[in-house]
């Protein structure tokens, strides 16, 4: 390496005699370039930038002034050249005592041309840490080029070195910093099995600090792992391993005490080379969010259950399509067969199962509604056949599972469509042995339990795309129930809101009695896409705004008005008012089956002003 190339090429030569200076500059200036004497009184030009930059002091007391004005001014001196003997003050023994109580990494080089003693012994006599080079004068040139360039390299080298060091300190602590903020234990070990780097969790999960979990050899670390942390009990949840998109393997464990439970991610760590360098380890705490999941299912359970006996009074329409719907409910609740019941959301698929229940010899034993779509994949097991004591962590108590909560009864099982296939063979087995397994439980239990299953999927398709199992697709479906949308039987719509309107007139004290004909023509209209979910939703938003004691149109959601209903079969728009009223009259009529009674509750008037209205429109009074 040149002496050009080095960042610091300072140069300090410390004599009383100006002849030693002119020398130095002779020595280590580039080129033929005669030194530079005008320093000591002495004619000549300047010449071209040295090699070296040459600084001058004539005695101890100017070398120490130099040394720590260069220091504080941020440029240091890489090298010093120090003559022992410089009268008057100071000489270079004290002189280089002083230094170094401020700059310690400056070389330094003693030059005496004394031998009243030998060399070493003054070297050895002073009293300083750092052992220093000498030379004696006079000295060859090829001497002192060689000491310089080899010191000063040195110099440049070592503060390179130091600042690297700075660097990855300060990238070490904003590292921990932001490792020891997640939260979660993260942990780095080589490919030979040794700690890297751990953050403040890791620590405190192992019950070591960092240097010592770097200490341990590889299998006293993997021995002290394996005795703070242990798999769950139940496969289900401590030995389920997977791929994630990016081929991280992930894992759950728990840890030994306090018992908590954790998720574990490990990714690989490589060069650029992709050579691998170790693996990155996260332990992440999801005791609270299992709690919670656990929470949610038992709100959910304690939910079905409040609403066991709350059947809203049968289905209701007058339609060939519900008059089937309501045959095949009395076919299923005669017999103790399997029921899958179909339909799109807010056909009322639970009303149906309510009813089935409620008309069977089960009615007076539980029916208890699961939605195995609301339940996590790793929960879904416990909350159908329970879990004994101790079979994974926070299970400090047995569980009794929904199937036996349910027996002598009914469970129905909602969006059974969204049941993991693993499930799906463990409900097969229930189905065909009428027999359940405690999670973590060695004996079976009998249940004498009636299944209805419910879907807004189409199973049958399920099947042939590979997402449901056809042997338990074919068990559930011994009867099958299919439920239609509101689109296919809106006819019924008038009876359905008069329903709807008793209802709130009972439980609620509402005054709304009827729905006027605009009113009634905007819902006929409408496609409903929610079924009969979205009507009642509908009629109940309409209850809490109508002022008057009949639905007005104003009261509907904005969807519903004309003009949001400009692309549907809406009616011309140049009815007059008589035929408006005309068309709503006979659409009630015909939707009640010609019952004028239900007809004038949906319309909100009288029956003998519907008499007389009728007879006024000339509609007939029986089909």
């Amino acid at each position: 390496m040149e002496a050009t190339e080095f960042p610091n090429r300072r140069v300090l030569v410390v004599d009383d005699q100006a002849e030693i200076h002119n020398d130095f500059e002779e020595i280590l200036v580039s080129g033929d370039t005669e030194p530079d004497t005008e320093a000591f009184g002495m004619d000549g030009d300047d010449g071209v930038v040295p090699a070296f930059e040459l600084s001058h002091a004539m005695n101890g007391v100017e070398a120490c002034d130099m040394v720590r004005a260069a220091r504080d001014a941020d440029r240091p001196f890489a090298l010093a050249y120090m003559d022992i003997r410089m009268p008057p003050g100071i000489d270079g023994v004290e002189a280089i005592g002083q230094i170094r109580q401020y700059e310690r990494d400056l070389e330094i080089v003693i030059m005496t041309a004394y031998t009243d003693k030998p060399l070493s012994e003054i070297v050895r006599d002073i009293a300083l840490p750092h052992k220093l080079l000498y030379i004696r004068k006079p000295f060859a040139r090829e001497e002192v080029e060689q000491i310089t360039l080899s010191l000063v390299g040195k110099w440049n080298v070592e503060q390179a070195l130091a600042q690297s060091r700075r660097q990855l300190e300060v990238s070490h602590q904003r590292l921990q910093a932001v490792l020891d903020a997640t939260g979660d234990a993260i942990v780095m070990i080589d490919a030979g099995g040794r700690l890297q780097v751990a953050n403040r969790e890791y620590q405190k999960l192992l019950g070591a600090s960092e240097a010592d979990l770097k200490h341990m050899p590889p299998e006293e670390l993997r021995a002290r792992v394996r005795a703070c942390l242990r798999p769950p009990l139940v496969p289900a949840l401590g030995h389920r391993l997977f791929l994630d998109n990016v081929g991280q393997l992930e894992e759950e464990i728990t840890a030994t005490a306090p018992p908590r439970l954790f998720f574990r991610s490990q990714a690989p760590v490589r060069d650029d080379r992709h050579n691998l360098l170790g693996h990155v380890t996260v332990y992440r705490d999801v005791s609270r969010d299992v709690e919670s999941e656990h929470m949610k299912a038992e709100l959910l359970r304690l939910r079905s259950q409040l609403d066991t006996g709350r059947a809203a009074g049968g289905v209701v329409g007058q339609s060939s399509v519900m008059r089937g719907v309501r045959s095949d409910i009395q076919q299923a609740a005669e017999s103790n067969i399997t029921v899958l019941i179909q339909g799109e959301s807010g056909t009322g698929k639970e009303l149906v199962a309510r009813m089935i229940h409620a008309g069977s010899a089960r009615n007076d034993g539980p029916l208890v509604v699961v939605n195995c779509a609301a339940m996590p994949e790793t929960l879904i097991e416990s909350e159908l056949f329970g879990h004994e004591r101790g079979a994974f962590t926070g299970a400090a108590r047995q569980r009794i599972g929904q199937f036996e909560h349910a027996q002598k009864g009914t469970i129905l099982l909602d969006e059974i469509g969204d049941m993991p296939m693993l499930m799906q063979v463990k409900l097969l087995r229930v189905l065909e042995e009428r027999e359940i397994q405690r999670v973590g439980g060695a004996d079976t239990i009998a249940v004498d339990v009636r299944v209805i299953a419910a879907t807004n999927r189409n199973l049958a398709d399920a099947v042939a795309a590979g997402e449901f199992r056809s042997d338990l697709y074919y068990r559930l479906a011994v009867l099958s129930l299919s439920l239609p949308p509101l689109r296919d039987h809106c006819e019924d719509i008038p009876l359905l809101v008069a329903h709807f309107l008793q209802r709130h007139a009972e439980n609620d004290g509402h005054s709304v009695h009827g729905i006027s004909p605009p009113a009634l023509r905007q819902l006929l209209v409408h496609d409903w896409p929610g079924n009969v979910r979205e009507l009642r939703n509908v009629i109940d938003r309409a209850v809490l705004l109508e002022k008057t004691d009949r639905l007005q149109v104003g009261s509907l959601p904005p969807e519903l008005l004309p003009s949001a209903a400009s692309g549907r079969r809406a009616p011309a728009a140049d009815l007059s008012l008589a035929q408006v009223e005309r068309r709503a009259i006979r659409d009630a009529v015909e939707a009640s089956n010609y019952n004028v009674d239900a007809a004038a509750q949906v319309l909100g008037i009288n029956r003998a002003t519907l008499y007389r209205k009728m007879k006024k429109h000339g509609l007939p009074t029986k089909p």
